[in-house]
């Protein structure tokens, strides 16, 4: 099963088009990436930390990052997924949804999944919480102040208190930078004509300032995670399908979502290149920087940062994992 960019727990990323809504989640069978003959694969019991992922039944699940110890964390009615740690492991920001795109709000709960919070209390699109490095702030982006076009970036402590918004800029997902000086994003820029064009990368100061455009490759470039030592940001590109690209290797999923699949930049833009045949969408970077945790078809399944020794990460339980997050 392949995940494309529109479906409920993700905004609705159509080229061309800003929009809050959501719909069905839309899938395509397909198959993830598969292990190259002859590269060595990764060790995966060797890998270190904690993993925390959300399924297709919009609950979220914490595990070690061997794939061992597997915990349902909710069961609610509501979707809950898009979940990101805390830095100290003990609690867990997320995405709670009960209806439509505009009944979404950030929460908060211990890492067992108990004391489940309710920080924004709106009636507006809020989704994408990634917590900060140092712990005080969770930054989300929200359709307050937007008159339900657009989306800006706004940052909220743990308990709930000292909203702020940090951008003028459209901001969606957005993504520290380990350092906390940071933060990268996917958006949508009006051109002259006063249009949207396709979803590309953006990264600004933490404090929203200095916004600069990374990619600009026709099709839609989303999810951003940065490399631990900040040097690199890998995210997902639908440029390599077939209804976008004229190359001989185009791709498609057979659905009406795109093929997307990952790339890999320089935190100044430079040097982009696709990493992997497989699809892609969702990523957590290894605390040590030596791998990468691929999601979005299927079981998840890891890479090194130059793209080499692909190897599947089976979770026993969850059907089809999405975005996953990693800490040591």
């Amino acid at each position: 099963m392949i995940v494309v960019a529109a479906l409920s727990i993700v905004p609705a990323c159509t080229s061309g088009a800003t929009s809050t809504g959501s719909s069905t989640p839309v899938t395509s069978p397909s198959p993830a990436a598969s292990p190259t003959e002859g590269e060595v694969p990764i060790d995966t019991d060797s890998l270190e930390g904690r993993i925390v992922f959300s399924d297709e039944t919009n609950d979220i699940w914490s595990m070690r990052a061997d794939g061992s110890h597997v915990r349902r964390l909710t069961r609610a009615p509501a979707q809950q997924f898009d979940p990101t740690w805390s830095p100290d492991g003990k609690r867990i920001a997320y995405r709670h949804q009960t209806g439509d795109d505009e009944t979404t709000e950030i929460f908060v709960m211990d890492a067992d999944g108990s004391h489940q919070t309710n920080l924004t209390r709106n009636a507006v699109a809020d989704r994408g919480p990634d917590w900060s490095p140092d712990g005080e702030t969770i930054a989300f982006n929200s359709a307050m102040q937007t008159e339900g076009f657009g989306l800006l970036g706004y940052v909220v402590a743990p308990d709930g208190t000292e909203l702020r918004r940090i951008s003028h800029h459209f901001v969606e997902y957005p993504a520290w930078s380990l350092d906390g000086s940071r933060i990268a994003f996917m958006a949508q820029e009006p051109d002259a004509s006063g249009s949207n064009p396709d979803y590309n990368i953006f990264v600004m100061n933490a404090d929203g300032t200095d916004v600069t455009r990374l990619t600009g490759a026709p099709g839609e470039d989303g999810w951003p995670t940065w490399s631990p030592d900040g040097s690199q940001i890998v995210f997902s590109s639908a440029r390599d399908d077939c209804s976008i690209s004229q190359s001989a290797d185009c791709r498609s999923t057979g659905d009406i979502g795109p093929w997307e699949d990952a790339w890999i930049v320089n935190a100044d833009g430079s040097d982009q290149h696709r990493l992997t045949d497989g699809f892609a969408q969702f990523f957590a970077w290894s605390p040590d920087g030596e791998a990468i945790l691929v999601a979005g078809a299927g079981d998840m399944y890891l890479i090194r940062p130059d793209g080499t020794g692909t190897t599947p990460l089976k979770v026993q339980g969850a059907a089809h994992p999405l975005f996953p997050d990693w800490i040591a």
